[in-house]
C-alpha cells in the first residue's frame, strides 16, 4: 500500500456476509438509536440489527434505500427511488411503514434517490440530486439546487450543503445562504463530508480531491503526503472518531484513520480482514466501535475495545510464545519466531513496523525465556540462543518446549530444558549455555 506500514496490533473484525443478513450487498448508510438498535440501508430496503437477528423491511415500490436518519421524534426516516416515509413501531415491536409522498406537490414526487437524510431542529432534511426537501410538521417545503445538491450534513452544530455551481450553503433563518466567501472547491467534485475541527473551522473531504479546511476566509486543500496520496482514492464518507482521529472510507484502499493533521494512524483494509475494501458508509456506534458498509458486506471493527489482535505478516497460524527483549517484541508461532523494534511499550498495539522472522526458526517456537540476559527460544528443532536477527543451536537433538533457572540467583548457574523426551540440564559457563546432562529415569515429555 502506498500509505506505508500499518500498526502491529489490530482491533478484531466481525465480518456479516450476504448468508448472515439475507439482504441485498451493498449498505448505503447505517444508523443506531437509543436502543442500540443498527438500521442499514440497504438494495433490499431497511435491514435491522438487534445484536442477534437481522431483519429486512422492504420498501412498498420495492426500490434501494440509500439514506436513513433517526428523527428527533425517534421516527426511522428513510429514502428510496421516488419514495419518502418512516418507520415506527407497531404495538408489537414491528416496524411499519407510513409513507409520506403525498404530501409532496405532485411535481416534486420524482427525485429518483434520496441520498442524504438529516434531523436538524425538529426537522428533517432530505436530499436529492435536484431538490432539498424540508420536512416539518407534516409539510414539505422544497429548494431546488442551482445545479446539484451534492451533500447535505451537520458540523460545528450548523446544517451545510453543496451545490456544485454555487458552492457551501449554510441553512439559515429558513433559508439556504451562500457561506460569505470565495468558492474555491473543485469543480463538479461532490463534497463527501464535513467534519468539525478546531476553532470553528470545519474539515471537508470531495470525493476525488481528498480533505480541505475551511475557515472564516475560505476553503484550502491541507497539504500534507497522507492528502496527496487520498487524492488517489474515492472518497465516500468520513467521521470523527474521536478529537484525535478521523475515520475515512475509501473506494479501494478501505477505511484510513487519520490525526488531525491527516496523518496515518491506522488501515483497515482486505489485509486486516475486511471483505472487501470498498467501504461505502460508516458509522460510529454507542460503544466506540466502528460499522463499515461495503460494496459487499458489512463489517464490525471493535475499535474501541482494550484487546487488540497481533498477526505476524498477516499469516495463517497459532500464537504460542511471547516476550519483550532489548526493545523488541518477539513471537513464537506456528511458522517459526518473529520480531518487531518497540519504541513505545506503553502504546505496543500503536507501533508501526513490520515483522520480521528470526534467521533459522522456520519450524514450531513453543517457548521464551530470558535467562541471564540472554534471550533462549524452545523451537521443533531444537534449543536456541536468539542474537541479532540469527538463532543458534545449543542442543539441536531433539524438540524442546521452555527453560527454567535452576535457582533465584544471577546469573544463575543452571537452567532445567524441558524437552521432547526428557529434561536437559544447561550449565552457565563463558557467558553461555551448554548441555551437560539429563535427568536420570525420565523418559517422556516434560
Amino acid at each position: 500500500s502506498s500509505f506505508g506500514q500499518n500498526t502491529i496490533g489490530l482491533p478484531q473484525i466481525v465480518n456479516f456476509g450476504i448468508n448472515d443478513f439475507h439482504a441485498g450487498a451493498q449498505t448505503w448508510d447505517i444508523k443506531q438509536d437509543k436502543n442500540g438498535i443498527i438500521y442499514i440501508a440497504n438494495n433490499e430496503g431497511l435491514l435491522t440489527f438487534d445484536s442477534k437477528n437481522w431483519t429486512t423491511y422492504p420498501l412498498p415500490n420495492k426500490t434501494i434505500v440509500r439514506s436513513i436518519e433517526i428523527g428527533y421524534d425517534n421516527k426511522i426516516y428513510v429514502g428510496g427511488q421516488d419514495e419518502l416515509g418512516y418507520f415506527s413501531p407497531s404495538t408489537n415491536g414491528t416496524l411499519i411503514y407510513h409513507s409520506i409522498i403525498q404530501l409532496l406537490p405532485p411535481q416534486d414526487r420524482t427525485f429518483e434517490d434520496v441520498w442524504d437524510i438529516v434531523s436538524y431542529n425538529n426537522s428533517i432534511f432530505i436530499r436529492t440530486t435536484y431538490k432539498i426537501f424540508k420536512y416539518s410538521n407534516g409539510k414539505f417545503e422544497t429548494f431546488k439546487a442551482n445545479k446539484e445538491w451534492t451533500y447535505i450534513g451537520i458540523a460545528n452544530g450548523k446544517l451545510f450543503a453543496h451545490d456544485y455551481s454555487t458552492g457551501l450553503h449554510q441553512f439559515t433563518n429558513g433559508t439556504w445562504a451562500t457561506l460569505p466567501f470565495k468558492n474555491t472547491l473543485p469543480p463538479n467534485d461532490p463534497v463527501t463530508a464535513i467534519l468539525e475541527a478546531t476553532n470553528d473551522h470545519t474539515l471537508i473531504t470531495t470525493l476525488s480531491n481528498a480533505v480541505f479546511l475551511c475557515t472564516n476566509e475560505g476553503v484550502t486543500k491541507i497539504k500534507t503526503l497522507s492528502n496527496s496520496l487520498l487524492e488517489n482514492e474515492k472518497i465516500y464518507n468520513a467521521l470523527k472518531i474521536n478529537n484525535n482521529a478521523i475515520a475515512i472510507a475509501t473506494s479501494s484502499g478501505g477505511a484510513l484513520i487519520v490525526d488531525s493533521n491527516l496523518s496515518l494512524i491506522q488501515r483497515f483494509s482486505k489485509n486486516e480482514g475486511l471483505q472487501n475494501n470498498n467501504v461505502l458508509s460508516m458509522l460510529l456506534d454507542k460503544d466506540k466501535n466502528l460499522w463499515l458498509g461495503l460494496n459487499n458486506g458489512i463489517d464490525l471493527v471493535a475499535y474501541n475495545s482494550a484487546v487488540k489482535q497481533i498477526n505476524p505478516l498477516a499469516q495463517d497460524g497459532s500464537g504460542y510464545t511471547a516476550i519483550m527483549f532489548n526493545n523488541r517484541l518477539y513471537l513464537g508461532t506456528t511458522n517459526g519466531l518473529y520480531h518487531v523494534p518497540i519504541a513505545d511499550e506503553k502504546q505496543l498495539s500503536f507501533t508501526k513496523a513490520n515483522f520480521e522472522q528470526v534467521t533459522n526458526t522456520k519450524e514450531q517456537t513453543w517457548g521464551l525465556a530470558n535467562i541471564n540476559n540472554h534471550l533462549l527460544l524452545a523451537n521443533n528443532a531444537g534449543a536456541f540462543e536468539v542474537k541479532n536477527n540469527l538463532a543458534y543451536p545449543i542442543s539441536a537433538n531433539i524438540g524442546f518446549w521452555n527453560f527454567i533457572p535452576k535457582s533465584n540467583t544471577y546469573p544463575t548457574p543452571q537452567i532445567i530444558g524441558g524437552n521432547y523426551k526428557n529434561l536437559q540440564i544447561f550449565d552457565y559457563t563463558n557467558n553461555s549455555f551448554l548441555p551437560t546432562k539429563k535427568v536420570d529415569g525420565l523418559e517422556e515429555s516434560a
